[in-house]
């Protein structure tokens, strides 16, 4: 991540004063993940012609039905015009010349010569540069130059972490886009996720990697979405925060106890409703688990105390940014200081109006196979809810962004995703796991792509190849797909690699 300002929307809702804190709106569930650097062309394209719809079960002597996923593209980044600015030496020297000639005549009618003429001369020299620019000369310069304006949808990472460096509270939080809310998914820390670096962690564990932006890259590659920067505090650095804005009010619901080292046990803050919880017994609350919960319900308390204060932040940057700043050491961000204080203010605004949705990552069981076990992403329901509420946040193919390429698993042997995953990011792909096919025995493995555009045919060839498969592998999906932006359904043909 790099540090780049933002120009940050505001919600369409009127300020309003935030309700009652009742328990967070929350259905709690997890993410999946990898890094960023396109891959490198095929040699070329397989014939348009020898490429199937996958509706057709070409590929797939056997007959079975074949897979129908999706991929469609989020917006580009906004621009905004610079003016010209020609004319400076010219209009400075005929203000000199007009004073000098006038010098006879008194200061106030000079004054105003010079500044009649000045005008002129900017009027000139502004319908010369457009008709100029507009001449059709090659030579012409351009009269503006358009410049980013940042992000569409700016997204930030939040996340609390243990005493063990385990992010146990993780939230995606998004301002802007074209829809009217703001939005906070949160990922269950237990959901299984593969990393870029290798291999499969639950995603809490990610926090522990020495690279600052592991969980972030993590988490994009997993669901598609551009995550702009990250924020991470330990338990320290949290209660601070709520320190900052005076506590919160809010109902809780169970006793947080912590044991001590003689054996006995210390209530940080008791069950009940309306407490006001100072930072210590706040940060407790939020990354409490108790006794056989299962990890959402540790989420929703995080989502609860974190939406109280972000709705008692100050409207001011500059006093923001200052609290921010006095976090210390115990959190650290990959924005300024500056800009992650315009962020969490404009986020505050969306709060006290409350146009903010409050989602949970959809996860299903770790049906893939091999020794991982636990829950992963259900890409189907994350692609629907990406579209929704992270439209103009979405990754797009490219330079900036590796080709995120979904696999299942169609014959059902344990293990099969894996195999291929190690080639796919051997080859400069990020890997999705997409868990078994909804129908097994697929003799012919597929390679779905989007289009029978040339640059799609290409890059199925290029995937076949680095999955050592024919180019006949290659499909066309007939309506699109927005799982992921290539689909590979491994059947019997697929040989992974030999392990050790």
């Amino acid at each position: 991540m790099t540090d780049r300002p933002l120009d940050l929307p505001g919600p369409d809702g009127p300020a309003l004063d935030l309700p009652a804190p009742d328990s967070a709106p929350v259905d709690l569930p997890a993410p999946d993940l990898a890094d960023v650097t396109p891959p490198s062309p095929p040699d070329g394209p397989p014939a348009a012609e020898a490429v199937p719809d996958v509706t057709r079960g070409a590929g797939n002597p056997d007959g079975a039905p074949d897979v129908d996923p999706t991929v469609t593209s989020g917006s580009g980044r906004t621009t905004t015009p610079l003016p010209p600015d020609g004319g400076r030496a010219a209009r400075r020297r005929a203000s000199e010349e007009l004073a000098q000639a006038d010098a006879v005549t008194s200061r106030r009618r000079v004054v105003i010569a010079a500044g009649v003429v000045v005008a002129l001369l900017a009027a000139i020299v502004g319908g010369y540069l457009v008709v100029r620019g507009s001449s059709g000369d090659p030579d012409a310069s351009p009269t503006a130059t358009p410049t980013a304006t940042g992000p569409a949808q700016p997204t930030l990472l939040v996340q609390v972490t243990d005493k063990e460096g385990i992010a146990v509270g993780n939230a995606l939080l998004s301002i802007g886009g074209t829809g009217t809310l703001a939005n906070m998914l949160t990922i269950t820390p237990d959901t299984i996720v593969d990393v870029a670096t290798g291999g499969t962690m639950p995603f809490g564990e990610v926090d522990r990697l020495p690279d600052a932006d592991a969980s972030a890259n993590t988490l994009s590659d997993s669901i598609g979405v551009q995550i702009d920067g990250t924020w991470t505090m330990d338990k320290l650095a949290f209660s601070g925060l709520v320190d900052a804005v005076g506590g919160v009010v809010m109902d809780v619901n169970a006793d947080v106890i912590e044991e001590q080292p003689d054996g006995t046990q210390k209530v940080l803050a008791g069950s009940g409703q309306h407490q006001l919880l100072q930072g210590p017994a706040a940060a407790a609350y939020a990354t409490f688990l108790g006794q056989g919960e299962p990890e959402a319900a540790r989420t929703a308390r995080f989502v609860d105390v974190l939406r109280l204060t972000l709705a008692k932040l100050p409207t001011d940057p500059t006093k923001t940014e200052a609290i921010v700043s006095g976090l210390g050491a115990s959190a650290r961000s990959t924005q300024s200081s500056r800009d992650l204080a315009k962020f969490l203010v404009k986020l505050h605004e969306y709060v006290l109006a409350d146009n903010v949705a409050y989602n949970t990552l959809p996860v299903v069981p770790n049906d893939a196979g091999g020794a991982t076990t636990g829950q992963r992403i259900d890409q189907a329901a994350t692609a629907e809810l990406v579209n929704k509420d992270f439209v103009d946040a979405k990754r797009q193919p490219g330079p900036n962004s590796k080709t995120r390429v979904l696999v299942q698993n169609g014959v059902g042997t344990p293990g099969l995703n894996t195999g291929a995953r190690d080639l796919l990011v051997e080859a400069g792909y990020t890997f999705v796991n997409g868990g078994n096919a909804a129908v097994r025995g697929l003799a012919a493995t597929q390679v779905i792509v989007p289009d029978r555009s040339a640059e799609s045919l290409a890059l199925g060839a290029d995937i076949a190849k680095a999955l050592a498969l024919p180019t006949t592998a290659v499909v066309v999906a007939t309506e699109g797909q927005s799982i992921a932006d290539v689909v590979v359904v491994l059947g019997r043909d697929f040989v992974p690699p030999a392990q050790g």
